[in-house]
């Protein structure tokens, strides 16, 4: 019957409407909204201090790298005498030991070379796992009574990521000066170094500091983390239970054990740019709108030097629409290095009427505000000061 015709072909109406909505979904899904935690490759870490591998107390983080190259930059001073190299994890129960770094028709430690030794020159440490934490231990090792100066030696490794993917590792060991006692034709000497990560180091975050602006919102948020040297993110959300986390002119501190499956997670963070620092994100969803005045973040790194980042305000204003990834509810910023100190945990702003003063009596008033200087910068740059562990 005709009734029963157009109840079908509503029913069929219905059905495609919503494979429509399902199909949009899952494009916006696909393209636009990141998924929790962890992404982008980057080194395994896992457990490691304390006793049983880290099984019991272990609170540090290493991952293996194997050693591909050796690029040494020898000074005015160069030799013909044998030098080999050791190479150690930074705890030293790893090591192994190099032949006689030389080629057949080449003279090698000449003065003023730059030498570059790859993996069929290491015998013994070649695809030699180590376990590290912080980087590596290279003794340059030397006979004869000859004397050998090297101005920089750099150490190129690999890493696997989760996907058996190769992540590139470099480590600067510094200077090397290398002498055998005088007239000593077999005497041997050595000059070890400690070879750190080089131009980044890996930093993990500790906190979080929010100064919530004049609109706060009760929707979910979640933050995103990002490395500025590869593409090592992680995103979580940022919600302790029975609090009212993101009240209007708020100040929040989240902790590293806040942060979910980010908690503990290491990010390269390139030194060699003076104010870099990592990529930070705010997103939500609903559609409420949310402004923060300040993103302060505190890394430690692996050599225990503590790093605050300043990651500028974040608005994000749905203008009563429903939130959509990519478009009006996720802003992102790249940190800067700064050396401000965070407000107080769970202080709000307040507003309070001056009170009446007698004649002649004054009164001091404390801004709550970060003070700005409002003087005309001068010409003179301040002397560049390389700080610990950068």
């Amino acid at each position: 019957t005709n009734l029963q015709s157009t109840h079908i072909l509503l029913e069929m109406k219905a059905l495609l409407v919503l494979s429509a909505l399902f199909a949009v979904s899952l494009a916006q899904k696909k393209n636009g909204e990141t998924p929790d935690g962890p992404r982008g490759g980057g080194a395994v870490f896992k457990k490691c201090g304390g006793s049983l591998g880290g099984l019991i107390g272990g609170k540090d983080r290493c991952y293996d790298v194997t050693v591909t190259k050796l690029q040494v930059q020898i000074g005015a001073d160069g030799t013909n005498d044998d030098v080999t190299a050791k190479i150690c994890s930074d705890d030293k129960k790893t090591c192994c030991e190099t032949p006689a770094l030389k080629s057949t028709f080449s003279d090698d430690w000449s003065k003023n070379d730059l030498e570059t030794w790859g993996k069929k020159y290491f015998g013994p440490c070649k695809d030699k796992k180590f376990t590290i934490k912080k980087g590596l231990e290279v003794t340059l090792n030397k006979k004869g009574s000859d004397t050998l100066s090297v101005t920089s030696l750099f150490v190129e490794a690999e890493t696997l990521d989760k996907d058996k993917k190769i992540e590139t590792e470099r480590f600067e060991c510094g200077r090397y000066r290398v002498g055998g006692a005088a007239d000593a034709k077999n005497s041997n000497s050595g000059q070890s170094k400690f070879c750190k990560t080089s131009p980044y180091t890996y930093e993990r975050v500790s906190h979080i500091n929010v100064t919530i602006g004049p609109d706060g919102t009760d929707d979910n948020v979640k933050i995103d983390i990002c490395s500025d040297v590869n593409g090592v993110c992680c995103k979580t959300k940022l919600d302790k239970t029975l609090r009212d986390d993101w009240r209007k002119n708020k100040v929040e501190l989240w902790k590293e054990g806040d942060l979910g499956s980010c908690k503990t997670m290491q990010y390269k963070v390139n030194k060699a740019i003076p104010d870099g620092g990592p990529r930070f994100t705010i997103s939500k969803d609903g559609k409420d709108d949310l402004t923060v005045n300040k993103v302060l973040i505190e890394t430690v790194d692996v050599h225990g030097s503590t790093f605050m980042y300043d990651c500028g305000d974040f608005k994000l204003q749905s203008q009563g629409q429903k939130c959509v990834p990519g478009v009006n509810c996720s802003v992102t910023k790249n940190c800067k290095k700064s050396t401000k100190r965070p407000g107080s945990p769970g202080a709000s702003k307040r507003t309070t009427k001056r009170p009446s003063t007698a004649k002649g009596t004054s009164t001091t008033r404390r801004s709550q505000r970060i003070a700005t200087s409002t003087k005309k910068p001068t010409t003179t740059r301040p002397p560049f000061r390389s700080g610990s562990g950068k």
